[in-house]
């Protein structure tokens, strides 16, 4: 009877301690906040998330993987439900990818928003408020990669047949036509260095060739000077023969005038007469100077008149040499 009911009381005693074990496991393990439900779709492979697995938002424990299935309309997408902790900052701009975790395989749920909407995504399950699950890292590493080794297979055929033996054939002959026109451009440098070498002496008489230029200009200086006299005097006596013309002009007047006077009035044509003949003697008499002048000079309507000889008595007279 002892040993049956020592039995029975470690027996009791063993159940007790597991159950103790088990609540105390439990509460440790528990959560102190509520929960809150969102669906993640995923159009891409979802390979090392489990139910249980950690979803993190920036890289902060918020929740965990309650499940992973099919969605009953759509087999192309795969819906994860998951739990997270009440009040936490879910956008309409937020998205999801997993994550490794470490060199286990395992992987959970990484939630990122780039505030772009940050309107805040209430807890629910229906479709139009699902989190879009992007592609994971390495699914996009291994899909560059296999671009990268297309993009090299495809280099290498395309070198393949770049180096084949025709393409090799014009490489060598165009290498060669390089090499041939090297060899004339050589020989079109050696030519012109003879002419490179004359540049320099071709430059100095260049300078000399302005220089002499510019003496010739200051040379003609002096010459524009005479020829602008020479025109202000042309000018002066153009002036002068205009002058004469008026005072011609006043005795035709004069003329007409007397013609008329005689008409009207006889008694006083004597005196007008006279002088009007006077002035016309003058006036020829000038006129006769000037033509004599311009008869002994007929350079002076150009130039100028030339001052006349000193008479006897006069600065500068001197007695005309005497023939034996």
């Amino acid at each position: 009877m002892e040993s049956r009911a020592h039995a029975i009381v470690a027996g009791l005693f063993t159940v007790l301690l597991g159950a103790s074990v088990i609540l105390a496991a439990l509460w440790f393990s528990r959560e102190n906040y509520d929960h809150v439900t969102y669906v993640l779709e995923s159009k891409h492979s979802v390979s090392g998330l489990n139910p249980q697995a950690p979803v993190r938002l920036r890289g902060v424990p918020i929740g965990k993987v309650q499940s992973i299935e099919f969605d009953e309309d759509d087999p192309n997408l795969i819906l994860i439900t998951i739990l997270v902790k009440g009040g936490s900052r879910i956008t309409r701009g937020t998205s999801a990818q997993l994550g490794a975790q470490g060199i286990t395989g395992t992987s959970y749920v990484m939630l990122e928003d780039d505030g772009r909407r940050p309107e805040f995504l209430p807890p629910s399950t229906d479709k139009p408020d699902r989190i879009a699950v992007k592609r994971a890292l390495f699914d996009e590493i291994a899909n560059s990669g296999q671009e990268i080794l297309f993009q090299v297979n495809k280099v290498a055929k395309q070198l393949e047949s770049l180096l084949s033996e025709p393409n090799q054939q014009q490489l060598v002959g165009a290498l060669g036509s390089v090499r041939g026109m090297s060899d004339r451009i050589e020989g079109l440098a050696k030519a012109l260095e003879p002419g490179a070498r004359n540049l320099p002496a071709l430059a100095g008489d260049a300078r000399k060739t302005m220089a002499s230029a510019d003496a010739a200009l200051r040379d003609l200086t002096p010459a524009l000077q005479e020829a602008k006299t020479a025109l202000a005097s042309v000018d002066k006596l153009a002036r002068e023969y205009t002058q004469r013309a008026e005072a011609l002009d006043r005795v035709a007047k004069s003329a007409e005038q007397i013609s008329g006077a005689t008409q009207g009035a006889a008694s006083d044509i004597a005196p007008r007469a006279n002088v009007l003949l006077e002035e016309i003697a003058r006036n020829s008499r000038n006129l006769d100077r000037l033509l004599s002048e311009l008869n002994e000079q007929p350079a002076g309507l150009v130039f100028g008149r030339q001052p006349s000889r000193p008479g006897p008595g006069e600065p500068g007279y001197a007695e005309p040499a005497r023939s034996r």
